[in-house]
């Protein structure tokens, strides 16, 4: 279940005209496996730091699988480029992160990601001396985040905004145009310096004269209120790993562990735990304390992985070599042993939890993320922490 995309690596935007190897080396037009994008998109427009339960989960892996026309290249059908406006947005900020983390993770050879706005609200006041600045209420300009935060195999930091768009090219650049304020919002310097791009997914219909094609820059960042240097880089390791780990127990089925993960203190990702709390926000973290140790109770064993399944009917026909499908089984699980260490810190009842992760967590959760494809179905797994399949029926 392939489709050819074109890509552009918009050589003007880097200083000499030089963008780096690994993103010259990208072939195009490519061929994109559906399925391994689409597991991509149910896994990254998880926050780490989400609702009680995440607006995408087990259903977001396969409610897109009916939007793509039977053109050998990658268009959307008429049905689903007619949506009402709202609905297309939605479709077009999915397919923008689902696709640019599906083609930069193999390119930069990422091994995690975090989203930027739980990135910057946890980062900055544990850095030296903190930094008094939060991407939680800023909607445009240099203080809202950066969609992504990403660390690959050589310890460099890139810094990814993702643009996606169904109203043609001119209309995408307008709107990675838009995208510079928020990959300003955060710099590294020095050895942990890696990309900091701005891509658009310009989304055609059956219906197009143009093809979709991904377009990727790197435009020059100017006065980010928020700077990272190597001394920063265990609390940015922590970060990402804890960010990884929360969103995998969401993904999983443990939502209270998983907000326990990404704010500890409560709440609040910014909290720390020398910080001055009030009487509401103590009660609120005893309070995900003890809905904590109800998680596990809702979670189905799998040899070394706990997590849920569930089969959905598909409101459409899915065709495949292997021939056609209307029922897809999909199941998403995180190491057991990552559980219990968690629901151990929960069972204590102590309100002093440790700030940073341990090492063994860290390493655990900064892992490649692979995909692996078949005509019936696929996994993605992020080394040996967490794993989702899907396989049709």
């Amino acid at each position: 279940m392939e489709k050819e995309l074109e890509l552009e690596i918009d050589a003007r935007t880097w200083p000499g005209n030089r963008p780096p190897k690994s993103l010259n080396a990208i072939v195009s037009p490519q061929q994109v496996d559906l399925i391994a994008f689409l597991l991509m998109i149910g896994h990254c427009t998880v926050p780490a730091h989400g609702a009680r339960h995440a607006i995408n989960t087990l259903w977001a892996w396969v409610r897109y699988f009916g939007a793509f026309s039977e053109d050998a290249d990658l268009r959307v059908s008429e049905e689903f480029s007619e949506l009402d406006p709202h609905q297309k947005t939605i479709l077009s900020d999915d397919f923008g992160m689902g696709m640019s983390l599906h083609v930069l993770t193999e390119a930069l050879d990422l091994v995690g990601f975090c989203d930027g706005k739980y990135f910057i609200d946890r980062l900055a006041p544990r850095l030296p001396g903190g930094v008094h600045i939060t991407a939680t209420t800023a909607k445009n300009g240099a203080r809202k985040s950066p969609d992504f935060v990403a660390l690959d195999a050589r310890g460099r930091w890139h810094v990814i905004e993702c643009k996606g768009t169904q109203s043609g090219p001119s209309y995408c650049r307008t709107q990675m145009d838009r995208g510079l304020a928020q990959k300003r919002a955060i710099e590294f310097r020095g050895t942990l310096k890696g990309q900091s791009l701005v891509t658009g997914f310009d989304i055609a219909s059956a219906a197009s004269d143009t093809a979709s094609r991904l377009v990727i820059i790197d435009p020059e960042p100017e006065g980010p209120p928020l700077e990272i240097g190597p001394d920063d880089r265990p609390f940015i390791r922590d970060c990402v790993a804890r960010g990884t780990i929360a969103r995998a127990m969401m993904l999983a089925g443990a939502p209270n562990l998983s907000r326990l993960v990404a704010a500890p203190f409560g709440d609040d990702p910014r909290l720390r735990a020398d910080d001055e709390t009030t009487s509401f926000r103590r009660k609120r973290a005893a309070q995900l304390r003890e809905e904590g140790k109800d998680d596990r109770e809702r979670l189905t064993s799998a040899g070394e992985y706990l997590g849920r399944e569930m089969t959905i009917e598909l409101p459409f026909e899915v065709k495949t070599p292997k021939g056609s499908f209307r029922q897809a089984t999909v199941r998403s699980e995180i190491l057991d042993d990552v559980v219990k260490e968690f629901e151990e810190e929960v069972r204590s009842d102590s309100t002093e939890h440790l700030d940073r992760l341990a090492r063994s967590q860290q390493n655990l959760a900064v892992s490649r993320i692979k995909t692996e494809t078949t005509e019936r179905g696929g996994l993605l797994s992020v080394g040996n922490l967490f794993r989702s399949l899907i396989e049709f029926r």
